[in-house]
């Protein structure tokens, strides 16, 4: 991993942290009253970006995005991890969700990636960013979710990262 990509990952946990330290009392409420399995936690803090088409910056306008990712147990053990699009006419980026149980120790990274039109139809607005849905095996516990985007090529900021916490049954 080069030095850039560890100082981003370091600043990235630190500002989570933070930002998980900074959540008033009611947010946490809110996250651990969820236990039913038919519903879905969104992360207090959502993702917010900045995307553009890199150097040619005159020929695309960056755009500000929040993206909230959810977070839903639907076996003992495990989590779905999903998210709404951004508003149409904005960047889809895949999503990397970078989990942690905070009772087991395990952890991992799961990623919820765009799902490619039917362009043998005419595509619907709503339907340009759409994100396939990820599970993961976390185990049982209070869970703690950062996410990220991901692009491949253009530039991208993040402004804050997501961050979610979440029992597990």
């Amino acid at each position: 991993m080069r030095a850039t990509g560890i100082r981003r990952s370091v600043l990235a946990g630190a500002v989570a942290s933070a930002a998980v330290l900074a959540l008033p009392p009611v947010s946490a409420a809110a996250a651990t009253a969820n236990t039913n399995p038919a519903t879905s936690t969104l992360f207090q803090v959502p993702v917010r970006y900045v995307a553009g088409c890199g150097l040619a910056v005159w020929t695309c306008v960056p755009q500000l995005t929040t993206v909230t990712p959810t977070a839903a147990p639907n076996a003992p053990g495990e989590v779905t991890f999903a998210t709404e699009p951004p508003p149409p006419g904005v960047w889809c980026l895949d999503v990397s969700v970078r989990w942690l149980n905070l009772t087991s120790g395990a952890a991992g990274t799961t990623v919820l990636r765009r799902v490619t039109p039917d362009h043998s139809r005419p595509v619907a607005p709503e339907d340009w960013c759409r994100y396939a849905s990820a599970t993961a095996a976390t185990g049982s516990g209070t869970v703690t979710a950062t996410a990220t985007v991901d692009m491949p090529g253009g530039y991208l900021i993040t402004i804050t990262p997501g961050v979610g916490v979440f029992p597990v049954p």
